[in-house]
């Protein structure tokens, strides 16, 4: 049985609290740092065989934290959905902290031979199992705590708490690979990462319940199988929401992750590359906020279909800017600029929109899923596809129609589904 909320002492009407902020930003924080740290940590986890080779197994391994999501996803949705919208989110991230102060400690190939490379993975498949409900987690507890009129405004706000957290990442990077540091300096901002989600563990002890969930499930039903029925009467929402999270993240991580690669083919040290990506991080980081707000006035639907398309759009020619014949540093900054913009448009409203499209007793379990398989269907493997068409038909605009494909096939999804409830006066 649920313990009341008034006996708890943070209530989620009242604002954004540090126990979601700290929560999302290290979930952030941690995934970012492998991301960025793929290249450098390649040589050191993954046998010797060709430089392209090691960098797409450490892609690989960094595409094995979202795959694992899904998993987490069902088993915290469902939690979430039978037992509250605060275990979950309490667990996760406690759990979380331990494989990655596994990573920073982990030996190299060179120590343990193939121990090194698969204990890498195991790491970050358990990363992914345990962050599985903690986004989707966060996000339902503002939704269905949050004034409606401002819901875009809050969620944007705590996404951009998020990228913060990954800027932070990219901060502990571009300082860890600068040539005075120790070459060991990388595993310390992983051991930090672990420790801090401890921290957030004993904070998030104090949340109260969602007033939904005690109204609409405790005193209405609660589903013994929250996940049967998203997949039995739910599916095409599924797919929606699948691509919608692809969207949110693809764009982002082709300018950061996945262009790191394009930039040290041009001669920037890993430390620069890492203070671009920071750039990257913040332009995120205030458009988002800004396209929030947008959200609350012209509404979630219109504005994924709208980002959506200008991704889109905006995809060719940001390629362009990095083929060898236009590549200069103004270029690579127009780069940046032209794909994290359209995709904080969809950032900006996604969550609420998704938030829509499952009843409160599924509500969890159904954003859980949507959200981490397309994140790991379609974001995680951003890097590895990207690297693979651009070595497969040897020219760097192939990312760009894998991104036009999605964006299109995104934005005809939004605009053909109805959400199943309204949880927002948004049109």
């Amino acid at each position: 049985m649920l313990k009341s909320s008034k006996q708890n002492k943070i209530n989620p009407e009242a604002h954004i609290s540090w126990a979601l902020i700290g929560g999302h930003a290290l979930e952030c924080f941690d995934n970012t740092l492998y991301g960025f740290f793929a290249v450098l940590l390649a040589p050191l986890f993954f046998p010797a065989s060709s430089s392209t080779g090691q960098i797409l197994a450490s892609y690989g391994a960094f595409a094995a934290g979202f795959i694992a999501r899904p998993l987490g996803a069902i088993l915290f949705g469902s939690i979430g959905d039978k037992m509250g919208r605060k275990i979950p989110l309490l667990y996760s991230l406690g759990l979380v902290g331990i494989p990655t102060i596994g990573i920073g400690l982990l030996p190299s190939y060179e120590s343990i031979g193939i121990s090194a490379p698969l204990l890498l993975i195991t790491f970050r498949l358990a990363q992914g199992l345990f962050m599985g409900g903690e986004y989707s987690g966060v996000n339902i507890y503002l939704i269905e705590g949050s004034h409606r009129k401002t819901l875009g405004k809050k969620t944007g706000f705590l996404i951009a708490s998020g990228i913060m957290g990954a800027v932070l990442a990219t901060g502990f990077g571009a300082l860890a690979t600068m040539e005075s540091m120790p070459k060991d300096s990388w595993r310390i901002p992983f051991i930090l990462g672990g420790l801090f989600a401890f921290v957030i563990y004993f904070y998030r002890k104090q949340l109260a319940e969602t007033e939904d969930f005690i109204k609409d499930v405790v005193i209405a039903q609660i589903k013994p199988a929250p996940w049967k029925e998203v997949l039995q009467k739910h599916k095409r929402h599924i797919v929606v929401s699948c691509l919608i999270a692809g969207m949110m993240i693809m764009p982002l991580y082709l300018a950061t992750i996945f262009a790191n690669q394009l930039f040290k083919e041009v001669g920037y040290t890993q430390s620069q590359s890492m203070l671009l990506n920071m750039l990257a991080m913040f332009l995120d980081a205030i458009f988002v906020l800004y396209f929030g707000r947008l959200a609350d006035k012209i509404g979630f639907k219109k504005q994924l279909i709208i980002g959506s398309l200008t991704s889109a759009i905006i995809a060719f020619p940001a390629f362009m800017c990095v083929l060898p014949a236009y590549m200069s540093t103004f270029s690579i900054y127009v780069f940046i600029f032209l794909l994290t913009t359209p995709g904080c448009i969809v950032t900006g409203s996604a969550m609420p929109y998704i938030g829509q499209l499952f009843p409160t007793t599924c509500r969890y379990t159904g954003t859980a899923i949507s959200v981490t398989m397309g994140h790991a269907l379609l974001g995680g493997t951003t890097p590895l596809m990207a690297s693979f068409l651009t070595d497969c038909f040897g020219t760097k605009l192939a990312p760009a129609f894998w991104l036009i494909l999605f964006s299109c096939l995104t934005a005809v999804g939004v605009a053909y589904t109805k959400p199943f409830n309204r949880l927002t006066n948004a049109k």
